[in-house]
């Protein structure tokens, strides 16, 4: 029997795996799925030295940091690249190992074009129940020194100094009393 085809498609740097920790997790997932490629984002390979050789012996893609995930949290490229397999439709399974960022509209497309979707994460996170199932990574398949990303704690910041109050300028002053009227008023009352 033929095992469903899956291609994972893996943000490396939102999720800190060894490279030793991401075989262990494609060989848990080839026990029921045969995995026919992996595209790796936030590669560096200066950074993930430990993936260069596993990248080249496997002829796995992969894609430089892109710019705008500082400010989305999701490397638009992976959308791309999502909404690609889902076209083609010849994938029965996506696994995304993802950033924070909000991941609703690709699962949407793959799930109704009938492709599997799994998220590959320490934790669930807040989309989980979207996805079709999820795929936990153990601690010990992280970069030594790293934990999982919590959700930030909001700071609370001390308030601004209130600048001391200056003396009133002689001239704004004069021109105040003048344009007030009161002195020729109080000199005219009875």
């Amino acid at each position: 029997m033929n095992k469903p085809k899956m291609i994972i498609l893996a943000d490396i740097g939102s999720l800190k795996v060894t490279c030793v920790g991401f075989q262990q997790i494609v060989k848990n997932l080839e026990a029921k799925f045969e995995v026919v490629s992996c595209k790796f984002y936030s590669y560096v390979a200066k950074r993930n030295r430990d993936y260069n050789e596993y990248i080249a012996a496997n002829g796995f893609e992969t894609s430089l940091p892109s710019a705008s995930r500082r400010r989305n949290k999701l490397d638009c490229r992976q959308v791309i690249d999502a909404a690609d397999i889902a076209a083609m439709g010849n994938i029965d399974a996506v696994g995304l190992i993802t950033g924070e960022g909000d991941i609703l509209p690709v699962i949407n497309l793959l799930k109704s074009k009938g492709i599997d979707v799994y998220d590959i994460n320490v934790d669930e996170n807040k989309y989980s129940y979207a996805y079709t199932g999820f795929i936990a990574v153990p601690t010990s398949a992280l970069r030594e020194g790293y934990t999982a990303p919590t959700t930030k704690a909001k700071v609370k910041r001390a308030p601004k100094p209130v600048a001391p109050a200056r003396p009133e300028n002689q001239y704004v002053a004069d021109a105040r009393r003048v344009i007030s009227g009161n002195e020729i008023f109080n000199k005219y009352r009875r």
